[in-house]
């Protein structure tokens, strides 16, 4: 009998007719529950990057805060958000480099159901992947077994969690380009951990748009 791989219980699922064929669950119920706790209710949110609106803001304010300097995308997909259970998993999977909750991630995350050309990861900085000895964002999706294209690199720059959000907007792009692709009137779907104002999102934007691209969408494990 298997054991849920985030709390590490053992399951208990009986087989029957209705659900012989079904891929064996992972995730306790109890875990289960945690997930849902954090899932995102579109409603009252922001249709394009799913910001919670204050009451009685009508438009979204951190949309036309981007969309005073950048190109804005398409929509992000996300279907957490970033607290409780979801915000310390995160935590440690990329702070305390416990690279095996890598799984529990690939698990509970859904790429939106589109088609894409290329789906390409938000970079961090190779000297910090090499402390915590593996990327956050390719770890998820080569499990999930996701094809994806390294396009992007960028150099050590601030902890975004450590500044605010006008201090972000000043900061210089952090990002280049890294490899010569066609991405002429492609759509891209951008992947990274977590969206919080959305700079560092349309930085990467900033720097693939000039390529001509037809569409971008963001897909993040959390909001």
């Amino acid at each position: 009998m298997a054991n849920c791989i985030q709390c590490d219980v053992k399951l208990t699922e009986m087989f029957d007719a209705l659900n012989f064929y079904k891929k064996p669950a992972k995730l306790c119920v109890n875990c289960i529950a945690l997930w849902e706790e954090n899932k995102i209710v579109l409603e009252g949110r922001c249709a394009k990057c799913l910001k919670k609106l204050e009451q009685g803001e009508r438009e979204c304010l951190d949309c036309a805060f981007l969309a005073a300097k950048f190109l804005l995308m398409n929509q992000l997909y996300c279907d957490y958000q970033y607290k409780g259970m979801v915000k310390q998993l995160i935590h440690q999977y990329k702070l305390l480099k416990d690279v095996a909750l890598c799984e529990i991630l690939a698990e509970q995350l859904r790429l939106p159901n589109r088609s894409y050309d290329y789906i390409i990861p938000i970079p961090s900085p190779m000297q910090r992947d090499m402390q915590r000895t593996f990327n956050p964002v390719t770890c998820v999706l080569e499990k999930m077994q996701v094809a994806y294209e390294v396009i992007l690199h960028t150099k050590v720059r601030p902890k975004q969690s450590s500044l605010g959000k006008l201090h972000r907007a000043r900061l210089a792009n952090p990002f280049e380009i890294s490899k010569n692709l066609n991405l002429e009137d492609k759509n891209i779907l951008l992947v990274d951990d977590i969206y919080t104002t959305g700079l560092t999102v349309h930085h990467a934007i900033e720097k693939l748009s000039v390529r001509k691209i037809r569409k971008f969408d963001v897909f993040t494990f959390a909001r």
